[in-house]
């Protein structure tokens, strides 16, 4: 169904300052820095904060990504495959986010997605998606930039 490729290695490669992932529910906390603490200002930290949220946020992130990215068709077919069976997709994309969204991968991934210049606009944006809360809250602020960058 889903691609064979990672899916945190496509989105690291598209979306540099905003990597991503997800956890579980809505009522969940994020496992970042306390509210009262501003998200990093460091591109790396900042990563890793994101793709923490992410995984988080898992069961309400992933699905609207699925989504994103059937909308653009990236990877090409994905649209398809979501047409034809959405569940199916979204089930598949959770097991391959349950390898890809460790601790040890997204310090990885962010690794690569921050050696290279990151637009400052974009960290400010990352960090007022961080503070929102519910899940749902989040994931719609963040959505945007997966949107502007399959769009492309």
């Amino acid at each position: 169904m889903y691609r064979s490729c990672s899916l945190v290695l496509v989105l690291a490669l598209s979306l540099a300052p905003f990597a991503a992932a997800c956890g579980t529910t809505d009522a969940a906390p994020a496992p970042s820095a306390p509210k009262a603490q501003p998200a990093s200002t460091d591109p790396q930290a900042l990563c890793i904060e994101v793709f923490t949220k992410n995984r988080t946020c898992t069961d309400t992130y992933l699905p609207a990504l699925v989504d994103v990215r059937a909308k653009y068709d990236q990877p090409a077919g994905i649209a398809d495959e979501v047409k034809a069976d959405r569940a199916a997709v979204i089930a598949h994309a959770m097991q391959e986010w349950a390898g890809d969204s460790t601790d040890e991968a997204i310090a990885g991934t962010c690794a690569k997605i921050t050696s290279s210049d990151v637009d400052p606009a974009d960290q400010e944006s990352a960090r007022a998606c961080l503070a929102k809360d519910p899940c749902s809250a989040y994931t719609t602020c963040i959505m945007p930039y997966f949107e502007k960058r399959f769009s492309r």
